[in-house]
């Protein structure tokens, strides 16, 4: 399945944008190496910002209107995927567009209703995240799930524009004690 999944993404980058070099977060970073690791999840954020387009699988969905429902909105690690970005576009789990009529996906609005309902995010908050109060974007977090515990505080490091050392086995209270310490 990774490899099919990493050969489709491939495809579909230079089918649909013309894109020979891309990145793809579940493949490209070497989880056996802590140094890498440390320094992709301080850079995540900044990478998905500067890209030209951010590609979203949604396993779970076939159809536009399903968007909201899939389980990738619920996830930690995918709020920055889906904030940082300057233009998203959703491909269903048969890695067709969902939504062909719009270059970008951030500026459809119809889709992004939907999507606000499930995640509590407002299209002015979407594009304005530097302006949101700091309590407003912790509790777009507060739902989501994350499979190592440490990974709340983690993943919100660039929605706060801060970088703290990664310590897996530190405890999620001890990190996000730190990730505070660093916000204020």
């Amino acid at each position: 399945a990774g490899y099919d999944k990493l050969a489709s993404f491939c495809s579909t980058a230079w089918r649909d944008y013309g894109i020979t070099l891309a990145w793809m977060d579940t493949i490209c970073i070497n989880k056996d190496s802590s140094s890498e690791l440390d320094e992709s999840i301080r850079s995540m954020y900044a990478w998905y910002e500067r890209a030209y387009v951010c590609i979203v699988y949604l396993a779970e969905t076939i159809h536009a209107w399903e968007i909201p429902q899939d389980s990738w909105f619920t996830r930690g690690w995918t709020l920055q995927e889906f904030i940082a970005p300057h233009r998203l576009k959703f491909y269903g789990s048969n890695w067709k567009c969902l939504t062909d009529h719009w270059d970008n996906d951030k500026e459809y609005f119809l889709i992004l209703r939907l999507i606000e309902e499930r995640t509590n995010i407002s299209y002015a908050e979407l594009v304005s995240v530097a302006t949101v109060p700091m309590s407003r974007r912790m509790q777009w977090a507060a739902s989501r799930e994350v499979t190592r515990e440490e990974d709340m505080a983690y993943s919100l490091m660039g929605i706060f524009n801060v970088s703290i050392s990664i310590a897996y086995g530190e405890g999620a209270h001890r990190a996000f004690l730190r990730l505070l310490e660093e916000i204020m």
